[in-house]
């Protein structure tokens, strides 16, 4: 038996296109983004300290943290044939997330009312 040749293929230039010209039509846009780039921010309306610094915001972090474990847990016992443990660490998981979001609404509501005050303190 012969050896099959492998054949190459050529390849070629693909046709270049012409390259569209530039019209000054976006200068403006691209100064306007610039000086929105240039202009300071706003400042927050919650500052990070204060509102995980709250009981609000711990109680949140503690509630999405014990939340995760339910979830995992109720994933390791759904491999194993306890299903309703499973269910009952399934139900408590998106209860827990549930009271993290209220938890959260909570300690940015007190946490920008604080903010306010501490900023009207310094001026």
């Amino acid at each position: 038996m012969a050896k099959k040749k492998k054949r190459r293929t050529v390849v070629t230039a693909p046709e270049e296109t012409p390259k569209p010209k530039r019209t000054g039509g976006n200068t403006s846009q691209v100064r306007h983004i610039k000086n929105l780039r240039n202009e300071p921010s706003k400042p927050r309306s919650v500052d990070n300290d204060i509102l995980f610094g709250l009981p609000t915001g711990k109680a949140m972090i503690a509630s999405l943290a014990v939340g995760v474990a339910c979830y995992v847990l109720s994933y390791i016992f759904s491999l194993v044939p306890l299903e309703d443990v499973s269910g009952f660490f399934h139900v408590a998981s998106f209860a827990l997330f549930a009271l993290a979001f209220v938890f959260l609404v909570v300690a940015r509501v007190q946490g920008k009312r604080r903010t306010a005050e501490r900023r009207a303190e310094q001026q």
